[in-house]
């Protein structure tokens, strides 16, 4: 079966041009894209279409795998 290259984070991957704008949370192991990703670059289209952009921390972890994680340290400090 041939993998279609809009719905295929691999096929993003497999492309440097889009590659560098996507990015991955390091826990939930969630695909998007950079979300100061600039307006204009070859394959933006499909990344807006079928991904969503995720803002990182400096530990590759998205806004709301660190939700959670600032929620577990609450309950256990308390």
């Amino acid at each position: 079966m041939v993998k279609s290259q809009a719905k295929d984070p691999e096929w993003h991957l497999n492309d440097p041009r889009v590659r560098k704008w996507m990015v991955q949370c390091v826990i939930c192991q969630v695909i998007g894209y950079c979300a100061d990703a600039p307006e204009k670059f070859f394959g933006r289209y499909h990344l807006v279409k079928y991904f969503k952009p995720i803002d990182l921390d400096a530990a590759g972890i998205c806004d709301d795998c660190r939700q959670v994680l600032d929620l577990s340290q609450l309950t256990v400090d308390s």
